[in-house]
């Protein structure tokens, strides 16, 4: 698959994939620092807190993110790891929660991360799974595709000029 979104109806995912200049080992850093992703996490005018970061399997990601003008209400998420492999793959499951850190229903979202090397740069693959159709439709119409599009964007300005 080239870089872009591919939203799969017939599997219920929406994939992602972008290539960067920067190294395998930029990107994980990137992913799995609550300080970095805290820069590049949600999209575009979108700000990201990590109140907890535990990346190993059995390990959670909370989460929110909010617009920094306040015109909508913040996102929380709650991610728990199920697979690790350093520099290669990162899989959660990743639902959306209430003040509490609570699921709050909609389902959970079985995600994997891999990181590949591509020349001197890596390229980072993203494919979210839903239970069914119409929680795929839902996440269609609530642009998580395009979130996740602005957010590998905003990872490509982390990676390249942050340091670690």
């Amino acid at each position: 698959m080239p870089d872009g979104i591919v939203i799969d109806r017939t599997n219920n995912t929406i994939h992602l994939r972008r290539t960067y200049g920067a190294g395998v080992d930029r990107a994980w850093w990137a992913w799995t620092d609550p300080e970095a992703i805290s820069r590049w996490w949600g999209p575009q005018g979108w700000v990201a807190t990590v109140y907890e970061m535990d990346v190993r399997p059995g390990g959670r990601w909370r989460f929110q993110i909010a617009p920094a003008d306040g015109s909508a209400a913040a996102v929380r998420g709650v991610a728990t790891y199920t697979v690790v492999v350093p520099h290669a793959e990162l899989a959660y499951d990743d639902a959306f929660a209430d003040e509490a850190w609570r699921p709050d229903g909609t389902g959970t979202f079985p995600t994997t991360v891999t990181f590949a090397a591509a020349g001197t740069g890596c390229t980072v693959e993203v494919v979210a799974s839903f239970p069914d159709r119409a929680a795929l439709q839902r996440a269609v119409a609530q642009q998580m595709a395009e979130g996740y599009a602005e957010a590998l964007d905003r990872l490509g300005n982390v990676m390249n000029t942050e340091n670690h």
